[in-house]
């Protein structure tokens, strides 16, 4: 018998939970949105993604005016659209039970800027993911440009089987190696393609050309480029050199200006 009376306590308990759980789905679905929170992760003030547009742009899908109630708010619809803009990476949200619709819009985050021989430019991030250009936004970056051919319209990623024969997997490689090297990722500025297919390096710490050539061994060339500017450093002959070539074995041969 006190089994019984515990296993019919328990089942009371449990009907009683049930029915506490669906009171508050009830009222929480049927409660009116109290607010919509929007977040844009990056890791500066300013972005390709504009605020104030986006935040428009989800108020208008929600329609608070006609869809006051949580049940009504289309979230799929408003997280759906969020992802279609071409600068998000990912997007979460939801309603919490506080009836606030929570959302987080991350951002891309590109480390270099690549112009074709059409002037045409796409942004490119550490993962070699493509994006384009936006008008009211120009980060500074590195910038990679000259004898360079690639479609600017596909977007995707420098792997995709449309860029297997263009110039990006090469540059996307190159690229890497830069941001891989401390020393190269804080004073190249500047990646140009040259009609012979040889790279040539920009820096923003002297006005000497870095002929680094191809992009075959990158982590060896890196290091005698740091290892030369290093060496060199403060000494007044530096100031006579017109470029410097990494393409030679075990050394680094310089050019004079006439």
């Amino acid at each position: 018998m006190r089994k019984l009376l515990n296993i019919l306590l328990l089942v009371l308990t449990l009907a009683a939970l049930v029915a506490l759980s669906v009171y508050f789905i009830y009222n929480h679905f049927h409660e009116e949105l109290k607010e919509v929170r929007l977040k844009v992760d990056r890791d500066r003030e300013n972005g390709f993604i504009d605020y104030e547009k986006t935040y428009d742009v989800i108020m208008k899908i929600c329609d608070t005016a006609n869809n006051a109630q949580v049940m009504d708010i289309p979230v799929d619809s408003v997280l759906n659209v969020l992802r279609a803009n071409p600068w998000t990476t990912e997007v979460k949200g939801e309603i919490n039970l506080d009836a606030v619709f929570d959302i987080v819009v991350k951002e891309c985050q590109p480390v270099m800027r690549i112009y074709n021989n059409k002037n045409k430019s796409v942004y490119l991030d550490a993962e070699g993911n493509i994006y384009p250009t936006n008008d009211r936004y120009t980060p500074y970056l590195l910038i990679a440009n000259g004898n360079v051919s690639f479609p600017h319209d596909a977007m995707g990623n420098v792997a995709d089987e449309v860029y297997a024969n263009t110039d990006l997997p090469e540059i996307y490689a190159l690229t890497k190696g830069v941001m891989a090297d401390e020393y190269a990722r804080t004073y190249v500025k500047q990646i140009y393609k040259d009609k012979k297919k040889n790279y040539i390096f920009s820096l923003n710490n002297t006005n000497i050309i870095v002929i680094f050539g191809d992009v075959n061994d990158i982590e060896e060339k890196l290091f005698k480029m740091k290892h030369f500017f290093m060496k060199m450093q403060g000494n007044p002959e530096l100031d006579t050199y017109k470029e410097i070539n990494l393409n030679f074995k075990n050394q680094v041969v310089c050019t004079k200006n006439k």
